[in-house]
């Protein structure tokens, strides 16, 4: 058995996007399940810019034994933004990760050139937003004091509660820093940072991140051509300096542009593999922390 294919089994993504969605994908949910019980994996956690998916995967785990398949939602425009009672839905539901606003973020518009929920030429809702969504006040976690808004604090207490995944999505550093430390104050012990290079996270940034308590997950969409950030000899050299202990890696793919999530995360054990890095350490990346994560 080829070493990457062997250590593809076990393996757990927690950012895997899938159809149906606003956003044209490679598969479907029940497909992108198949496919990786096919290869292994132990679990996925599916998810959507537009959609809460916990729901979602309740339907998937019972069309899809023998892996596990797990939602969440995202505080984009369509959920509300920065909603409590759409948290304490989705939790009800059985989600597993709240992600801070992504597309509908201040931060994503000043990432993407002033784009609003769509990114470039690989990420287009099929016929546009009206102008009236185009319009809309884009979502930040923090006040003119630079405090973070009440309904963030409500959410936090909820995610702590629930002990689930609070992950960052696309905003800003300057939200981030407020937000760790504010969720760790919380109760809330699952803070993940998400493709801390699409980003645009310094690596003293991310070192900072996870001082105060957050894990950084690394994706293979960064080092994939449409979305490209950093090279590999940088990405590795990342996973270094923060420690294996606290990284994760998951594939963030499902475009049309990128592989399917398996071979995407199949490419990247392999590029670690020829970057020096332990069968261990590898496991340690793509299956022990996110399954700290989702099981613990």
């Amino acid at each position: 058995m080829r070493t990457d294919l062997e250590l593809l089994k076990g393996t757990i993504d927690i950012h895997v996007h899938s159809a149906p969605d606003l956003y044209r994908r490679i598969s479907d949910h029940v497909e992108l399940a198949r496919a990786a019980r096919e290869a292994g994996f132990r679990a996925l956690v599916i998810k959507s810019h537009n959609f809460a998916t916990a729901a979602r995967a309740l339907i998937v785990q019972k069309e899809v034994p023998g892996i596990d398949v797990f939602g969440g939602i995202v505080l984009n425009l369509p959920m509300g933004g920065l909603n409590p009672v759409a948290v304490e839905t989705a939790i009800k539901y059985g989600a597993r990760q709240v992600y801070m606003p992504t597309v509908d973020s201040t931060n994503h518009s000043s990432l993407t050139g002033g784009e609003v929920g769509q990114h470039g030429k690989g990420l287009v809702v099929e016929g546009g937003w009206s102008q009236y969504t185009r319009t809309r006040p884009r979502i930040r976690l923090l006040d003119a004091k630079g405090e973070l808004v009440p309904e963030v604090q409500v959410i936090l207490r909820m995610v702590a509660e629930a002990n689930i995944i609070l992950n960052c999505g696309h905003i800003s550093y300057e939200e981030m820093e407020r937000l760790v430390p504010a969720a760790q104050a919380a109760g809330a012990r699952k803070i993940v940072v998400d493709h801390p290079y699409f980003t645009r996270l310094t690596i003293e940034q991310q070192e900072k991140l996870v001082s105060a308590g957050a894990v950084m997950n690394y994706t293979a969409g960064e080092i994939l051509p449409r979305w490209w950030r950093v090279s590999v000899e940088d990405f590795a050299a990342g996973i270094r300096r923060l420690g294996v202990e606290n990284v994760l890696i998951s594939s963030d793919c499902g475009q049309l542009h990128n592989p399917p999530s398996i071979e995407a995360l199949r490419l990247t054990i392999q590029l670690l593999l020829e970057e020096g890095f332990s069968e261990h350490e590898i496991r340690a990346m793509f299956h022990d922390r996110a399954a700290q994560l989702l099981y613990e």
